[in-house]
């Protein structure tokens, strides 16, 4: 197969095509002079979890494509060349082209400026929280990022010629974050998913980075950007905001020109299937029995990290020889299996080869201290490790220990519990890991605490038979349902629909009475909810807080019909809607967002604050008024459920943004972090409020208490209708639906505004002309 003979895709029925652009294909090339033929392609070793998740998309109706490095060549014969000829280069794309693979070919120079350079030696350490310890000129920086640059363009030239539009182009990881940016320029329309599989750090930490806003820019043209932890996605999210100076809100971000990029959390899983397969093997069984006649009378520790400084395995041995000072009872009677795996680089780095120096000295030290000329309590494997002899050691060991100092998410963990079916011995897995947030019942451990984990490692061992499985059912049901099928279906499923999202907010038409009275007429049960300020009553008098005698009309007659539930939710307090709207028979309201309710009827309102914690305030109200007192212009308001801080009217607009982002990082650490509250950024305001109360909470809540068959909504532009717009699209999508729902979610206002809403009416008028005809 030649790049000119992979199928285009056909306007009609035809399958989706997902183009996924990883660093290094999924496929391992080996050249032998004596096999025939000569070069041979096998499944890459490493991240299986990714391929496998990619792989699965096949199975559902999808075409996988991989754009990607070839990585490096295994030789036979030695020495081996630096660089393939043309020939060999030809040889090999046919040979990927069969797999639906398009290869990246990429010189030595090259390598060594981006995945070496840029990649290893700036991204990859801060990614992991660790700051350059060395001072340069920024010459070398300079050079390795104009590399980062080329060959990132490189990937991009080799995706633009297998796009078509409609493709899906999905990519993977922090070698190529500018990759999204550079497509969205040649295709502007394009659906663009980026995924992170490493932490992401801090706004403190990220802002050290010399190239940030670039990057930051590059990710923000993807359409969603999917990490491993809910944390990793807001420390982007609160990145953006401070660096760029962006408006976001916990979807997303909105960056330049409009667009919005949403961001999600969606952890990766593995395949138990293969694990499953490969346990049952006849060379699996034998090496299990093997490893254990060569420990019979020893409690089994299985480790398995890369060779790199943020994998802990040095705090892991010193942890280790702490675990036997303090149990001596367990001298003898246990062994640290530790397998690494080296680091896929041209050339090892003087930190990893102090890493591994200090490694040796550490297991010599341990062994010299506690082994004997029969038996060494660690044995170090610095090797591949095939994979029967691998899940078979996982399947015997007594003990797994992943205690990274800082990691995305392991799947040395996940594959732990698989092959643990039979025995359900225990996990100890690190709090700063992504993985603990998965595993909440393995034992969780602070891996800089080596009292803490030695204590760990002992309460392993001594561990019931009864909490064992206990433990291990609740580990094993999470593994079993969040597979890497799970995640790359989710991904694609979450892309899909920021796509369907953000397509509805480029162009809303303008609501007709023939298409709503078609609906009306036909309903048995109908809803009708209505923000207030520029929706009931005009922006410019909604201090005034007093609808029209038209307006307060057609709310009468709309409550007058035994059919009709009919609400208004508002951002305002109690006060001002029992002012306006409170002598209206049957009229619902809700009070600062929904916090406060009066139902139709009703004669009190209910206080929805009455078991949530409120100190919070005391401490946002501070901080408050700290900025406020250096930022001429700006003020507080309070309600009862929420504090904002607006600074529209500020008299130095950009210092007035630079404190605003101070602000924001403030309550991100001292709020948001410790506390169930969440941060509203709005134009030009902050908002502190409970995260269990919103418009959007609202209407769902009202619409699941009521069976209906016809929801109209209005509301003006702004974030919290857009709230009650996006709770809409989702409710329509339940399959438990009971019946069908006509949901007219319209934007009153300029409809040139980025909505979800369905339709649009240019003003509040119109809105009340139309529903004074339905009526």
């Amino acid at each position: 197969m030649t790049i000119e003979q992979i199928p285009a895709p056909q306007a009609l029925h035809r399958r989706p095509r997902v183009i996924n652009v990883t660093h290094q294909l999924p496929f391992e090339i080996r050249h032998d002079p004596q096999q025939s033929p000569p070069w041979q392609l096998t499944e890459r070793r490493g991240h299986h979890a990714m391929y496998s998740g990619i792989r699965s998309l096949a199975s559902s109706q999808c075409d996988i494509y991989h754009v990607g490095w070839i990585g490096h060549v295994s030789y036979a014969q030695h020495p081996a060349p630096n660089d393939l000829s043309e020939s060999d280069k030809a040889i090999l794309t046919r040979l990927f082209l069969d797999h639906h693979c398009l290869p990246l070919f990429l010189n030595t120079e090259s390598i060594v400026g981006h995945y070496d350079g840029y990649c290893k030696t700036m991204l990859w350490p801060l990614l992991h929280y660790i700051i350059w310890n060395h001072a340069t000129d920024g010459r070398l920086e300079a050079r390795q990022w104009i590399a980062y640059q080329s060959v990132n363009r490189m990937y991009v030239d080799l995706v633009m010629q297998l796009y078509q539009e409609g493709d899906v182009v999905w990519v993977h990881d922090y070698h190529l974050l500018l990759v999204p940016g550079m497509i969205r320029k040649l295709a502007p329309l394009a659906t663009l998913g980026l995924f992170v599989h490493s932490p992401w750090p801090t706004s403190e930490i990220f802002r050290c980075l010399p190239k940030r806003q670039e990057l930051l820019q590059g990710m923000l043209a993807s359409t969603m950007i999917g990490f491993q932890t809910y944390g990793y996605a807001r420390h982007f999210i609160s990145t953006c905001t401070r660096v760029l100076g962006y408006e976001s809100t916990p979807e997303g971000v909105m960056g330049n020109l409009g667009h919005f990029c949403y961001v999600v959390a969606i952890p990766i899983g593995i395949h138990p299937e293969n694990i499953e397969y490969v346990l049952q093997k006849p060379t699996t069984m034998e090496k299990m029995a093997s490893i254990r006649d060569l420990y019979p009378d020893k409690k089994i520790f299985v480790a398995r990290d890369k060779m790199d400084l943020v994998k802990g395995v040095v705090q892991k041995l010193e942890t280790f020889e702490r675990f036997l000072t303090m149990y001596p009872r367990w001298r003898n009677k246990v062994v640290l299996i530790q397998l690494t795996d080296a680091p896929v680089t041209v050339t090892k780095s003087e930190d990893i080869v102090q890493l591994e120096n200090k490694i040796s000295r550490l297991i010599a030290r341990i062994n010299g201290r506690f082994g004997s000329l029969e038996f060494s309590p660690v044995y170090h494997y610095p090797h591949h490790v095939l994979d029967d002899e691998y899940h078979g050691l996982l399947a015997v060991a007594d003990v797994a220990l992943v205690t990274s100092n800082r990691d995305g998410i392991s799947t040395i963990a996940y594959e732990y519990i698989i092959c643990q079916q039979k025995h359900c011995n225990p996990l100890i897995v690190s709090e700063i890991s992504g993985t603990a947030a998965s595993l909440s019942s393995a034992l969780i451990v602070n891996p800089w605490d080596m009292t803490g984990v030695a204590r760990a490692i002992h309460e392993a061992l001594i561990m019931t038979p009864v909490e064992k499985q206990a433990r291990h059912q609740q580990l094993l049901h999470h593994v079993k349902t969040h597979t890497a099928a799970f995640w790359a279906k989710s991904f694609i499923r979450r892309l899909q629909e920021s796509v369907d999202y953000l397509a509805q907010t480029n162009h809303t038409p303008r609501l007709t009475f023939e298409i709503l009275a078609s609906s009306f007429k036909r309903a048995k049960k109908r809803f009708f909810c209505f923000g207030y300020d520029g929706t009931l009553v005009p922006l410019q008098n909604h201090s005034l807080g007093q609808p029209s005698r038209k307006t307060l009309a057609i709310l009468e007659k709309l409550c007058r019909d035994p059919n009709n539930h009919v609400w208004v939710i508002s951002g305002q307090d109690e006060m001002t809607l029992t002012r306006g709207l409170g002598h209206i028979q049957g009229l619902g309201l809700a009070a600062e967002q929904g916090t406060f309710l009066k139902h139709p009827h009703g004669t009190r309102w209910i206080n929805g604050l009455e078991n949530t914690d409120m100190e919070w305030k005391n401490d946002v109200m501070e901080l408050f008024s700290y900025y406020t007192e250096r930022t001429n212009g700006s003020f507080i308001e309070h309600k009862r459920s929420s504090v904002t801080w607006h600074y529209g009217l500020a008299d130095d607009p950009t210092y007035a943004a630079f404190q605003a982002k101070e602000c924001q990082n403030h309550l991100e650490h001292a709020i948001l972090s410790k506390l169930p509250v969440e941060i509203v950024v709005g134009h030009r305001a902050i908002q502190v409020r409970p995260i269990s109360f919103s418009k959007g909470d609202t209407i769902k809540r009202l619409l699941l208490a009521h069976a209906v068959d016809f929801v109209f909504c209005g509301g003006r532009a702004g974030r919290s209708a857009e709230d009650m717009f996006r709770s809409l699209i989702s409710l329509q999508r339940r399959p438990w639906q009971p019946s069908p729902l006509d949901i007219y979610s319209v934007l009153v206002g300029n409809e040139a505004f980025p909505s979800l809403a369905a339709w649009h009416l240019p003003t509040l008028d119109d809105m009340i002309d139309m529903l004074s005809d339905l009526t």
